[in-house]
């Protein structure tokens, strides 16, 4: 069974991801790196909730407890919407990097799957922030595989993720998680391979965070040498 760490375990497909890596055999501990508690942690055995204020650096008391993970799922993340493009970069790609580099030391091999999104663009062409700084944080962490070949990662772009009225994360229900489960239903009948529920998600990561590391095999959705998994591709990892 494998340790893993978790970030951003309280938005969306952070919690859906927690819940799903409590309750899978594949899983033995699950390390969770948040800035406040975290409600769906309480009282799990097999959850290590350590309250960390500053991701941009990982003390060694920290690696400690962390030693021993073969896996990261890195959900943290927030809307673009409304944000500077300094502040925005500093959470989206200063972050992660820090992370993975950080991780990169705590045993032979560690997983890095990065939660990216549909329109994310590595050359940075994209018309939108989002896509152009989602687009740097999957290409200079692909990059830092030569320089720790200990770090296999995964960056996965997921399009419009359905909590199918299964609301984990810890803050009321807005009108757009609302929206989210309604176009999300209708997206899942007539555009299907658009859509994916916060199960499938949460079930395409963890499979990821647990494996051998090695590329995913080429076909529809796989690319970046199998390093990159759009939102076609995670629903086959899911089953779906």
């Amino acid at each position: 069974m494998a340790h893993i760490i978790l970030t951003g375990a309280t938005g969306t497909a952070g919690s859906a991801i927690l819940a799903y890596a409590l309750t899978s055999p594949s899983i033995s501990r699950v390390s969770i790196l948040s800035r406040r508690p975290v409600k769906l942690a309480d009282n799990e055995p097999k959850a290590n909730t350590i309250i960390h204020s500053d991701f941009e650096k990982y003390p060694e008391e920290m690696l400690d407890q962390l030693k021993g993970a073969t896996g990261c799922i890195w959900a943290q993340g927030i809307s673009s919407r409304g944000m500077k493009k300094d502040d925005y970069t500093k959470i989206t790609v200063d972050y992660p990097l820090a992370a993975a580099k950080a991780f990169a030391g705590l045993g032979e091999h560690v997983n890095f799957v990065y939660m990216s999104g549909e329109g994310a663009d590595m050359e940075e062409k994209a018309s939108t922030m989002f896509g152009r700084v989602k687009g740097r944080a999957e290409k200079t962490l692909l990059g830092l595989q030569e320089e720790y070949p200990s770090l296999k990662v995964y960056n996965v772009r997921p399009a419009m993720i359905n909590p199918q009225g299964k609301y984990l994360a810890e803050r009321k229900p807005t009108l757009q998680d609302r929206a989210s489960t309604l176009l999300g239903g209708i997206v899942g009948v007539v555009w299907k391979s658009f859509e994916i529920p916060t199960d499938k998600l949460a079930k395409a990561c963890v499979d990821l965070a647990v494996g051998d590391g090695e590329p995913i095999p080429a076909g529809q959705g796989v690319a970046a040498e199998g390093r990159l998994l759009s939102n076609t591709a995670l629903r086959r990892l899911a089953g779906i």
